[in-house]
């Protein structure tokens, strides 16, 4: 016999659902890196240049990530973005796209800032949702700890 509380999770184990066990940071880092070089794939493939498909690949990366991580490891999701457009950037570009060397790459980083931060923006914005709906500590706990 199972009781309700053995087979509820801990609200540091879950993900926006608090029904469904969270992904563990470094999966949602890799999930993130995934959607981001399928979208440069996907542009250097067809266009030969990055751009929506980096884009979209990038925005689904991280607010995937940000729904889909650990409430403990929500700061991992909040604060990836910026390392994840570069590397989709500088491996993408050196796979798919004839980048134009170090310049061209440095170009393209620096082009892509307010894609870096629309992506920023929505993690920041997903994981304060989730930090304030999914405290760690119930406010029953905090007032049975401070009597």
């Amino acid at each position: 016999m199972t009781t309700k509380s053995a087979t509820h999770l801990s609200l540091t184990d879950s993900s926006v659902l608090t029904s469904v066990r969270g992904w563990p940071s470094w999966a949602v880092v890799l999930l993130a890196v995934a959607l981001t070089f399928a979208g440069t794939a996907v542009d250097g493939l067809t266009t030969g240049a990055l751009s929506w498909g980096l884009r979209i690949g990038f925005y689904l990366g991280v607010v995937f990530a940000a729904l889909l991580v650990r409430r403990r490891s929500i700061f991992t999701a909040m604060v990836q973005p910026p390392l994840v457009l570069v590397f989709g950037i500088v491996v993408g570009g050196w796979l798919f796209t004839n980048a134009g060397g170090m310049y061209g790459t440095a170009l393209k980083i620096i082009g892509s800032f307010p894609t870096m931060a629309i992506g920023t923006a929505l993690a920041v914005i997903i994981g304060l949702i989730r930090i304030v709906a999914q405290p760690l500590r119930s406010s029953r706990d905090h007032a049975a700890s401070a009597a």
